[in-house]
């Protein structure tokens, strides 16, 4: 029961004990007195309710990416300034990532080294050699050499047959080192002769076509490096190095405005997850009055900017003026009742007042 039903119960129980009198003041022969009839209609035009002082502005902060709390900077009571940094998550290979991006744009800014540029030129010289020789084809030299590993891998092969031939009737022969040099020597062999016809028969259209691409890579890479980095380039490395700034940065739980923690939900090693709310902050030097039950019957004789009479349970006897600021255009179901919600805001409120205490309003729904 409200504080607006307990006054007018009262009020009953006053005029029936007056009418009570009356009517026993009558028996004796003394006149009945009027009841006063503006006393209940004043109650009458009384809107109560209760609410909660609150700051008129807090946040419940949280994180927008999962991991493990490495420091904690705050704990409840501290005062903090907007930007302040609260929570920090571990960050060693975020930081990590940071660096490799910022020198991958740096460099793409510096263009090509004296060292980039001279090891871009060595590679177009030795495909441009490599293209020369396929062209030329074998020189005699270079068929003597073949046929010389012709003969070498066959005399090998003649030395591992012979070996083989000496235990080849024993069962075991399989389990011999002279089976496996001799399989090793026929590989050899086929190798050597594959080479010797190869380079005997000189190069194919393909071997001239692998060539000639591998020249074209090659000064395709060696002109990119004398331009440098294209525009687009460097504004992709610039967007990696900001994505990574922006991951970073959210690995970081700063302060949105200047006021008092409330709360801090997490400890130094603990995993946090997006969206959870780790840390309650609000601006104490600004405190209103929120109902929660304010119920439907009485919302429609509330006004903005009505003059409201508040008591405090932490303060006994006092009360002070405030003004409706805000009234919730949807009720908030709550056990009992639907309510609405109202805010009631001053312009001076007693210093030892504190967030979350249970304030009680008074309107005179005739202003």
């Amino acid at each position: 029961m409200n504080r607006r039903n307990i006054i007018i119960g009262v009020i009953v129980v006053v005029v029936l004990a007056l009418g009570y009198v009356g009517l026993g003041s009558g028996m004796i022969g003394a006149k009945p007195t009027p009841t006063p009839a503006a006393a209940l209609t004043d109650f009458e035009n009384l809107v109560t309710a209760s609410g909660t002082l609150v700051p008129v502005r807090r946040a419940d902060l949280s994180f927008k990416v999962a991991g493990q709390a490495a420091k904690v900077s705050v704990a409840p009571g501290d005062v903090v300034k907007a930007g302040d940094g609260l929570v920090l998550l571990e960050s060693g290979e975020l930081n990590a990532t940071v660096a490799m991006a910022q020198a991958q744009l740096a460099q793409l800014k510096a263009g090509a080294t004296k060292e980039d540029l001279a090891v871009a030129q060595a590679n177009l010289d030795a495909a441009r050699a490599q293209l020369a020789r396929v062209r030329a084809g074998a020189t005699p030299e270079d068929i003597a050499i073949a046929k010389a590993g012709v003969d070498r891998t066959a005399a090998s092969l003649k030395d591992a047959q012979s070996a083989y031939d000496r235990v080849k009737d024993d069962p075991m022969v399989g389990m011999y080192p002279q089976s496996a040099a001799l399989q090793l020597a026929s590989q050899e062999y086929t190798v050597a002769q594959a080479r010797y016809m190869q380079v005997a028969k000189g190069a194919t259209a393909e071997d001239i076509r692998v060539a000639e691409s591998a020249v074209a890579v090659a000064q395709a890479n060696l002109d990119r490096v004398k331009a440098g980095a294209r525009p687009e380039e460097i504004a992709a490395a610039q967007a990696r190095l900001d994505q990574t700034n922006a991951v970073l940065a959210d690995a970081t739980l700063t302060a949105p405005f200047a006021g008092t923690v409330a709360a801090v939900n997490v400890k130094e090693g603990e995993m946090v997850s997006p969206g959870v709310p780790v840390v309650t902050v609000g601006d104490l030097s600004n405190l209103r009055l929120e109902t929660d039950d304010l119920s439907e019957t009485n919302i429609a004789r509330v006004k903005l900017g009505q003059i409201v009479a508040v008591t405090f349970e932490a303060l006994p006897g006092k009360s002070f003026s405030g003004k409706v600021t805000y009234i919730a255009p949807i009720s908030s179901q709550k056990q009992g009742g639907t309510n609405y919600t109202i805010y009631v805001e001053f312009d001076q409120l007693d210093p030892t007042l504190r967030w979350g205490m249970t304030g009680h309003i008074e309107i005179n729904a005739k202003q």
